[in-house]
């Protein structure tokens, strides 16, 4: 396994602020996040390196729902049932496919070539890939107006 290295956080948080329009701060964190998380899974050409992107739920929600301006009532409702609602999903899915930028800036072009959401599950190679990985960076994610959360980096 060659390690993915991801640049700075202020890249991160600089991405996300451009694309939802808000103060988001991203910050260290550690830890284990907590179930359930929807995944993305990032990849590049040969030679071939992945990079799986864990997101806890409450996180996730916001993401998606910020994007396109749906309250954060409708979040807290989904995450209470440990789900998202399918627009909800797809507003995660371009959230994540913009994130391949991020994960591009390692210096390899990086696509977003799967990715899952409560109530879908991940792959289970993935899922136990990710689970496995030794090499991983975790950020806390503050976006205002909604629910904070984790999201882990984890080299594949």
């Amino acid at each position: 396994m060659r390690v993915v290295p991801l640049p700075p956080n202020a890249e991160l948080e600089k991405l996300l602020r451009g694309l939802l329009q808000r103060e988001v701060k991203v910050t260290p964190a550690d830890g284990t996040l907590a179930a359930p998380f929807a995944v993305a899974l990032y990849r590049t050409d040969a030679p071939v390196q992945e990079l799986a992107a864990l997101f806890e739920l409450p996180l996730a929600g916001s993401l998606a729902a910020s994007l396109t301006l749906v309250p954060v009532g409708a979040v807290r409702e989904d995450v209470s049932r440990g789900l998202l609602e399918e627009s909800l999903r797809e507003n995660l899915a371009e959230v994540m496919n913009v994130l391949a930028r991020f994960v591009s800036m390692s210096g390899r072009r990086f696509g977003l070539v799967g990715h899952w959401c409560p109530p879908q599950t991940p792959d289970p190679a993935v899922a136990e890939a990710a689970a496995a990985a030794n090499e991983a960076r975790v950020v806390a994610v503050h976006v205002p107006g909604y629910l904070d959360g984790r999201v882990a980096f984890d080299t594949l």
